[in-house]
């Protein structure tokens, strides 16, 4: 797997390590809350996700702020009873600074050989004439007092602000109504929805995924709105589809869910939203299509959940293209299933399948912007996986095949988003950049489009703005395990393009905790071992590297890089020093 289009495996629930009990109360500093009573940091008024162990860490840097902590203290405090290794606190050290964009290291202090120490002081909630002074005498939405930044006191937080308000020619992309203090986002809803169940013929379960997807990216788009995503056709163990229960490992108010029947070209669509605190049932709802022509579920189950999220659509928005209006109705389903292959890639052979389908979909009806966009994605995904024995070739038909995709359909955000490949993969990466900017005007709360967005800021040779979005894609997708395997395996390029060795290795050996199968991960593993003398180990991760995706060469790698901004390189050497020390071939 790579940056880019991640080798699917059977999707299993990421990060599930508990936690006993935390302590009580809130710590304030003066840039970041930890609440304890909530479980969640806060910084300028945003809810950051972290993993349980990594918010346990929080929790006893934060009670013990300006001291050193040795790793065996912190170890004790975290994992009490349970045999770890040092990877495990690193791991977790690594995540913090990514939170904080703590690239520098001067909020969270090494102390080689000893420890590690909270560099901040707590600070206590400030009386009313003493907020007034400052200028932020407001309370924020969980009711605790908000004490802004003193100028010039947290270099960190430009980088957090970047996970929050990426500018789209002076408007926020998220295209939420509403900001809070330091322009951090302020989401009022929070909302995930379930993978509808199909119903009905052989195509049913294809046709649901896709009104799944239809269905998020509309309610990604209402104000006030986040979406956690729910990894396609997986509930985790304990769920079992109830709504407190997906609430809770989520962290959402609210759940929507429901199944789709069709029989033909009709099509029934039921859905129940609830409250994921009480489990209550807040409305159902049954939309009936009989022919296709009709189908229009984008406006008219968004318009509902709007009015009982009471939030107010804007009609002045981009509106979405009819993806199905006009569209013959034989070329459908071959283009559905075809875009459900490749969302889950095992081997090559996946994407050679799903092109076979979208190629019968287009004889059928050679308009389906649909289908030109699968063709599109079929031929980059090659590409980008260096499984392509003639790339420059498969590139040229993937761009061809996505302009005129976009021709037919320029609001489609998946369409978009595969034009950033094929930008990406042409070497025009200022220019994919701008694309992956469009696809998140149109999908807010796309994960995988911001994890992309900061691959490319690292190709750019901007390693310290990879973070920012990468963190966020993980909080919108946290129980994706591969998802969260790319997302891990972006953060550790990042960091040892900053030259944070220790931390890149974290990162790799947590991408391959999520998912074994993300064979780039170990290429990396192996390539950090070797630079720093640990050769048996390097030896090791290269042959699971190898295992996984065999036939590589060091020149080959090197020339599918399709960065040439110099920094980039300046770093990628020194990566591709290790795979030689490693012992792949040149």
């Amino acid at each position: 797997m790579n940056a880019e289009i991640g080798t699917k495996t059977e999707p299993r629930a990421a990060g599930g390590d508990e936690l006993g009990p935390i302590p009580r109360g809130v710590l304030r500093f003066a840039d970041f809350d930890v609440d304890m009573d909530r479980g969640e940091l806060r910084v300028g008024g945003s809810v950051i996700a972290l993993r349980p162990k990594s918010f346990a860490l929080l929790v006893y840097l934060a009670r013990h702020p300006g001291r050193l902590l040795t790793k065996d203290e912190l170890i004790e405090a975290v994992w009490p009873d349970v045999a770890v290794t040092d990877d495990s606190l690193v791991q977790c050290i690594s995540e913090l600074r990514a939170v904080f964009g703590d690239g520098d290291q001067r909020r969270i202090k090494t102390v080689p050989r000893r420890g590690y120490l909270l560099d901040a002081l707590p600070v206590d909630t400030p009386s009313a004439d003493e907020a007034v002074e400052r200028g932020a005498g407001t309370v924020d939405r969980h009711g605790s007092s908000r004490v802004p930044p003193r100028r010039g006191s947290v270099l960190w937080l430009s980088a957090f602000v970047t996970v929050c308000t990426v500018s789209l020619t002076g408007v926020l992309w998220f295209g939420f109504a509403h900001r809070g203090q330091n322009d951090a986002v302020v989401s009022k809803n929070t909302i995930t929805v379930l993978p509808l169940v199909g119903v009905g013929g052989d195509n049913a379960a294809d046709l649901a995924e896709a009104v799944t997807e239809d269905v998020t990216i509309e309610v990604s788009r209402l104000p006030d709105t986040l979406v956690i995503g729910y990894p396609t056709g997986h509930l985790p163990a304990g769920d079992d589809g109830d709504a407190q229960g997906v609430g809770r490992r989520l962290g959402v108010a609210y759940v929507l869910s429901g199944s789709v029947e069709r029989q033909g070209e009709a099509v029934s669509i039921a859905l129940k939203l609830q409250a994921s605190a009480t489990g209550a049932l807040l409305w159902s709802g049954r939309f009936d299509y009989a022919e296709q022509a009709g189908w229009n579920w984008r406006r008219d189950v968004t318009a509902r959940i709007a009015n009982e999220l009471k939030v107010r659509i804007d009609e002045a928005e981009t509106p979405f293209d009819r993806p199905y209006a006009g569209r013959m109705f034989a070329a459908i389903d071959p283009a559905l299933r075809g875009w459900r292959l490749l969302k889950r890639i095992h081997t090559r052979e996946e994407p050679q399948r799903a092109r076979a389908l979208f190629e019968q979909a287009l004889q059928i009806d050679p308009d389906s912007a649909s289908a030109l966009a699968g063709l599109a994605l079929s031929h980059i995904t090659e590409v980008l996986t260096r499984w392509s024995n003639a790339p420059d070739i498969q590139t040229a038909f993937a761009a061809q095949a996505i302009e005129r995709s976009l021709a037919l359909q320029p609001n489609d955000p998946r369409a978009n988003y595969v034009r950033s490949l094929v930008l990406s993969a042409q070497g025009r990466i200022d220019e994919a950049d701008q694309a992956i900017q469009r696809v998140l005007s149109l999908y807010p709360n796309q994960p995988r489009a911001l994890q992309r967005l900061g691959f490319l800021r690292l190709q750019q040779g901007r390693p310290e703005e990879v973070a920012a979005p990468v963190m966020l894609s993980l909080r919108l997708d946290p129980l994706d395990a591969e998802q969260v395997s790319l997302g891990q395996f972006t953060l550790g390029m990042a960091e040892f393009h900053l030259r944070h060795d220790e931390a890149a290795y974290a990162h790799m050996r947590q991408a391959t905790i999520n998912s074994p199968q993300n064979g780039f991960a170990w290429q990396w593993l192996a390539a950090i071992d070797a630079l720093h003398g640990r050769s048996e180990q390097a030896r090791n991760n290269l042959v699971e590297y190898q295992k996984r995706i065999p036939g590589h060469t060091v020149s080959g790698l090197k020339a599918s890089e399709s960065s040439r901004n110099a920094a980039f390189w300046q770093e990628r050497n020194r990566f591709y020093k290790g795979l030689r020390m490693a012992g792949l071939p040149e």
